[in-house]
């Protein structure tokens, strides 16, 4: 009989055993009527967007935790849709952010510049819908959508302001990036591919404007040097306002109910410095000598606004276009930018780069680590001349 108890005693202690060595390393099933997702206890809404407060917090989501049936750190994924849309109509990444917490915030600026994103026109009213998407694990896994969407009425308004953007038309200048200017070379860019050469806005007054580049004729044989003329336009298409000298020291502009002025002139083909002030009506062409100046292979923009987060710093650059007609100054047309910052550099490659400070328009900074140029997101034909660093960004209705 000890021996019986004996034998039965080595049998349970084995069977313990095992089963402790098995549950050190269990396996969770997660089971479909044991979870729940989000559920999202922000009430429809509606925003007022007022640009002058535009960094001011004005929203918060707030949601109630997914439930799953085990013990396990949730990540939540917020999505955003125009109105009435069922989230067809998204960013091209409708992710707008990734959190652990139940709660996320946007300021005025933010949700305006989304709700554009998607596709309502300032001053006019429209609906964005958001909604939440819970996940576990580092792969986004279980992923679980809201219960609900909540919905948010405002009205956006124009995220970048309207001013001047000047541009050459002329004998003397290249109208149609072509390389040549010639005696007929007065296109007013009305063709979309023949957008012509912009002046650079001055970032301390939006009412001086700036070049510093070629004018004349090259690579034609023949031409009359008196016909070294050139005017400045507004409008790409539009012949008005139009923008000269009648009497070769002060300016003159024809805004669509009187004569044109007359042409500026250049004696002769080389670079010169011009500037214009609309606000005295002066202006200065004087001749300069760019000995020395390097004339780089490439330059491109790079930085945060290209892809909306530090992604965009990886890689090559988004090459710009050598005007063949003006070597120091380089553009390329139609760039969707997010909020956030570029810098202009050469060769593919640091350090040699230029920031700035100012939006739009600026002096590009070399020194150091320049500080990125801030960007509103947008659509934009973008504009640098490597003499002096200036910049121009203009917005592509």
């Amino acid at each position: 009989m000890k021996k019986i108890s004996i034998l039965m005693f080595v049998f349970a202690t084995m069977l313990c055993f095992n089963a402790c060595v098995e549950d050190e390393d269990p396996t969770f099933v997660i089971q479909e009527n044991q979870t729940e997702g989000p559920l999202i206890v922000t009430a429809n809404s509606t925003v007022n967007l007022i640009k002058e407060l535009e960094d001011e917090q004005v929203f918060t989501l707030v949601w109630e935790d997914a439930t799953y049936n085990i013990n396990t750190p949730i990540t939540y994924t917020i999505e955003a849709g125009l109105g009435g849309t069922n989230f067809e109509t998204t960013l091209e990444n409708p992710v707008i952010a990734t959190t652990t917490d139940r709660f996320y915030k946007w300021t005025i600026k933010e949700l305006n510049n989304l709700a554009i994103g998607l596709g309502i026109e300032p001053e006019k009213e429209g609906a964005i819908e958001l909604r939440i998407i819970s996940s576990i694990g580092s792969n986004g896994g279980q992923a679980i959508l809201s219960n609900n969407v909540t919905a948010l009425t405002l009205t956006p308004y124009a995220s970048i302001l309207a001013v001047k953007n000047l541009f050459f038309v002329g004998n003397a200048v290249d109208t149609n990036k072509d390389g040549l200017a010639n005696n007929d070379d007065w296109n007013n860019g009305e063709a979309i591919s023949a957008k012509n050469t912009y002046l650079f806005r001055d970032p301390d007054n939006e009412n001086i404007f700036h070049f510093r580049g070629f004018f004349g004729f090259t690579a034609a044989a023949g031409l009359d040097p008196a016909l070294n003329e050139f005017k400045v336009l507004e409008q790409q298409g539009a012949w008005q306002p139009q923008w000269g000298t009648n009497d070769g020291a002060t300016l003159s502009v024809n805004t669509g109910d009187t004569s044109d002025p007359g042409p500026f002139t250049t004696t002769a083909s080389g670079y010169y410095d011009f500037t214009m002030n609309l606000d005295d009506l002066s202006f200065s062409l004087t001749p300069i000598d760019i000995t020395g100046a390097t004339e780089y292979t490439t330059i491109g923009y790079i930085g945060s606004s290209r892809t909306g987060n530090d992604d965009g710093w990886g890689g090559d650059d988004t090459d710009m276009i050598q005007s063949p007609f003006n070597p120091h100054i380089w553009y390329i047309e139609g760039q969707s930018l997010f909020d956030g910052v570029l810098k202009f550099r050469h060769s593919n490659d640091w350090p040699g780069n230029w920031g700035g400070t100012t939006e739009f328009t600026g002096i590009g900074i070399t020194d150091g680590d320049p500080p990125g140029i801030p960007v509103t997101q947008g659509t934009y034909d973008i504009w640098f001349n490597d003499l002096d660093g200036r910049y121009l960004l203009v917005p592509v209705e």
